[in-house]
């Protein structure tokens, strides 16, 4: 951890309220009305849920400040476009899995003799992990949840909030934050299943029951705030904090553009498709055209109800606009005799 220049601005806007507010509002106050001491509440308030899970994936803790302080720093470059300020505690959740693991990686390039103690335990006796061992498989598998299984999980097992204080903060229904919690925890125990450790539900909580990690420094903390208030006003992380840590906050921030700008796209692929199909089957409306045009039927389902028993009426297609891909005019159903071949 590199505690950054020694010449610093002061803390601008102290506000003894500011615990009150809650994370959208402090978020506000940091980017938009420059109070740094809005962001020294929120690495107060959500630094224990980071810090522990930077210790548990990283056996230096040296390496787990530096995951630390790079993971409030990529909230300074990221944190003023967040689409949901108040599921704050999850995005920090993820990115600070995301950059424990980079910094894993590079301890690991560093010393191949890490490697073996540095991988995720993978044994199939839970018997034989403590219990960190078995709050970093966890870690790794809540981070792959879906969000609104995975929210319930950082904000009432990991942060320690009840139930009721989890729903006002997600705007959720009470009601609901139980039943997802009950099913996170039936999916961890099926993730933990497939890679071979047969752990029940009531182990998962007696996990998540243990106290937290211990309190982050004090001196990390501050370290912390000064670094993320000299990255906002413009200063290079390469002039707050060591290399290693500036190279992680920048692959970080890059991954998360990148996956932004590849996800843009993708939407309006699906949007597109998704209308071109809608279209199609609005205009080609009867539903044995439907069905064709989808491969839904087989080709003797269409014979059947397209010929009609001699010396009946056909259905025009044309009137159902399956020839020429337009409706009749009055969008009617005409019949035509069918001559019997002589």
């Amino acid at each position: 951890m590199k505690s950054g220049p020694a010449v610093t601005a002061p803390p601008r806007g102290k506000c003894p309220e500011l615990h009150n507010l809650n994370d959208t509002e402090l978020l506000a106050r940091f980017f938009q009305d420059k109070v740094d001491a809005a962001f020294a509440t929120i690495v107060e308030r959500h630094g224990r849920l980071v810090y522990g899970v930077c210790r548990r994936i990283l056996a230096d803790p040296n390496d787990a400040e530096d995951a630390f302080q790079a993971t409030f720093l990529v909230l300074v470059r990221k944190g003023g476009t967040l689409r949901d300020p108040a599921r704050l505690s999850s995005w920090l959740y993820g990115v600070a899995h995301r950059t424990a693991r980079k910094l894993r990686a590079k301890a690991v390039l560093r010393t191949k003799s890490e490697r073996q103690a540095s991988q995720m335990p993978t044994k199939s006796d839970h018997h034989d992990m403590t219990y960190d061992e078995l709050q970093a498989v966890l870690d790794e598998e809540i981070s792959q949840l879906p969000e609104k299984y995975a929210l319930p999980l950082i904000l009432c097992y990991l942060e320690g909030k009840t139930n009721a204080q989890a729903a006002a903060q997600l705007g959720w229904p009470e009601g609901s934050i139980s039943r997802r919690l009950s099913r996170a925890r039936e999916l961890l125990k099926s993730r933990l299943s497939r890679r071979g450790l047969a752990i029940s539900v009531a182990l998962i909580a007696a996990v998540f029951a243990r106290p937290a990690a211990a309190a982050v420094p004090g001196s990390l903390l501050a370290a912390t705030t000064r670094a993320a208030t000299l990255a906002a006003e413009g200063v290079a992380l390469e002039e707050i904090v060591s290399p290693v840590t500036a190279k992680v906050v920048h692959d970080v921030v890059a991954g998360m553009s990148a996956a932004g700008k590849f996800a843009i796209p993708t939407i309006a692929v699906v949007a597109s498709l998704l209308l071109v199909m809608t279209t199609a089957v609005w205009q080609f409306g009867a539903p044995v055209q439907a069905a064709n045009l989808f491969h839904f039927n087989r080709a003797t389902d269409v014979h059947a109800l397209t010929t009609p028993p001699t010396g009946g009426a056909v259905t025009s297609l044309s009137a159902a606009g399956a020839s020429d891909g337009s409706c009749a005019p009055a969008c009617g159903t005409s019949t035509t005799p069918v001559t019997s071949a002589p």
